[in-house]
C-alpha cells in the first residue's frame, strides 16, 4: 500500500484537516444523517472519515452541498468557461425563477449566479 492510500503515514497526518476536507465531510455527514465535528479531527483522521462517509448508504437525498468553500473571486480558473454542471444548474434555476438562461459564461459568474438563484428560487 502506498503512502498516498495510507493518511496515518502522511508527514502532515497530524495537522488539522483543511478547509476543503471539513466542508466535504459536513456535506457527506449531513447527507448521511450522521454527526461529525471535523474540526476534532486531524487531516489523516479527516481523510480516513471522508472515505469512510463515502461508503456509507445515503439517508438525506435532499441535503445541500452548502456554500463554496473558497470566494469564487479567487479562482484562478474564474475567467474559464463555467462547467456543464454549472450551466445545467443555471438553466434549471433561471428558468424556475422566470429568468432568461444566459448562453455563456465563466465559472466565477456561474458560481455567483448560483447563489443568487438558489435564494430566488430555495433549490
Amino acid at each position: 500500500m502506498s503512502q498516498l492510500n495510507n493518511p496515518s503515514q502522511w508527514t502532515t497526518g497530524n495537522d488539522a484537516p483543511t478547509d476543503k476536507q471539513k466542508g466535504f465531510i459536513s456535506t457527506l455527514a449531513s447527507s448521511k444523517n450522521v454527526s461529525v465535528d471535523p474540526d476534532s479531527l486531524n487531516k489523516s483522521e479527516a481523510s480516513a472519515k471522508i472515505n469512510e462517509l463515502k461508503d456509507a448508504p445515503t439517508q438525506n437525498a435532499d441535503a445541500t452541498a452548502g456554500q463554496p468553500i473558497q470566494d469564487p473571486d479567487s479562482w484562478s480558473t474564474g475567467d474559464d468557461k463555467a462547467t456543464g454542471k454549472q450551466m445545467g444548474y443555471v438553466a434549471v434555476m433561471a428558468k424556475k425563477a422566470g429568468e432568461s438562461v444566459p448562453s455563456e459564461m465563466g465559472k466565477t459568474d456561474a458560481s455567483k449566479k448560483i447563489e443568487e438563484l438558489k435564494g430566488k428560487t430555495g433549490m
